[in-house]
């Protein structure tokens, strides 16, 4: 056979020959790659975050604070995993509005950071509103292990005056005067005429009118 037939049969064995498997830099055990794939392109798929927190409210929500007493209802949060499970440890942001009615925390803070306990409930200490009426929203986030939640609580500002409710000043205030005043003469005037008449000469009862108290607004 000539030399160079020869030499082209030896090389056509060398290629048919299968390849042996490829050991990866660093690493004990060998890693089969797949044929046409090199090693770098062999790669770990990448972990895919759970679902999102859920944040539930369970105190504040509607809450009428009182401006004159400078007290408000403390707003408490649940953060639940994906499957409804409270989450321990989370952090818990609650922040008031920068403007408008709304309030502060101990004396002069807009936010104030809290953790969630065993049940995985978190609230805020020291919430106080401040000197404007009306409705706000306070804003709350949870976060932990890369996940967050979100919600709003709703709450309001008024002024109330003890068990008598909000305090009425202006027209209203000398109407309900003028009527405490008005049914206290015409009581008056009923036992007067009883008196004058036939009817004194028979024993009557006595009448107590005890006035109740009486606010006078400054009009508007």
């Amino acid at each position: 056979m000539h030399p160079r037939s020869i030499l082209s049969v030896l090389i056509a064995v060398a290629l048919a020959a299968p390849v042996p498997a490829q050991q990866v830099s660093g690493s004990k055990t060998p890693l089969i790659v797949p044929s046409g794939q090199r090693a770098s392109e062999a790669k770990t798929p990448p972990v895919v975050p759970s679902g999102q927190l859920k944040v539930v409210v369970i105190q504040g929500e509607g809450a009428i604070n009182n401006m004159r007493a400078k007290s408000a209802t403390q707003p408490v949060v649940e953060v639940r995993d994906e499957n409804d499970k409270p989450v321990a440890g989370a952090e818990v942001v609650f922040q008031l509005p920068a403007a408008g009615p709304g309030g502060v925390f101990h004396g002069w803070m807009r936010t104030q950071t809290a953790k969630t306990n065993a049940e995985g409930q978190a609230g805020t200490t020291g919430l106080a509103p401040n000197d404007e009426p009306g409705r706000f929203n306070i804003k709350v986030t949870a976060s932990a292990g890369g996940r967050t939640g979100s919600v709003v609580i709703g709450q309001s500002n008024a002024v109330r005056g003890g068990a008598g409710g909000q305090i009425s000043g202006g027209r209203s205030g000398w109407w309900k005067v003028l009527g405490v005043v008005g049914a206290a003469a015409v009581v008056g005037g009923v036992v007067a005429a009883t008196r004058n008449g036939k009817a004194a000469e028979t024993p009557t009862n006595p009448v107590t009118i005890t006035p109740g108290p009486i606010t006078v607004g400054s009009p508007r």
